[in-house]
């Protein structure tokens, strides 16, 4: 007994696989623009260092950090700059990732103390 294989309509097929691909193109873009911090800052890269601002350095930090995933010194650096600029619940956030990395640093245990 021969079985007919089914037809499915080009257009159900096409349509499905259009959205398919838009939802992925959604996500994809949705998860780098919230997670990425681009490296053509040139205003911030060209200025002497004496001449950025906190917020300059903060970015600059950040990019470090994102590059350098387990870089505790930038870690510590840049929760400096956020209690400077009175975003504790920021320091506070990466002084407790530094410690993940590296339980015994007293730095970055002393300042999540004072947070607190």
């Amino acid at each position: 007994m021969e079985t007919k294989p089914v037809k499915k309509s080009k257009k159900v097929i096409l349509t499905v696989s259009a959205l398919a691909v838009l939802f992925a193109v959604y996500i994809i873009n949705g998860i780098n623009e919230h997670t990425v911090i681009p490296d053509h800052i040139h205003s911030i890269d060209d200025k002497a260092p004496e001449e950025r601002t906190d917020e300059d350095n903060i970015i600059i930090l950040e990019r470090t950090i994102q590059n350098e995933p387990d870089n505790v010194q930038a870690m510590i650096e840049v929760s400096e700059l956020y209690i400077k600029t009175d975003d504790k619940k920021s320091a506070k956030k990466i002084l407790e990732k530094a410690l993940a990395i590296d339980p015994y640093n007293k730095i970055a245990g002393e300042r999540l103390k004072q947070l607190d």
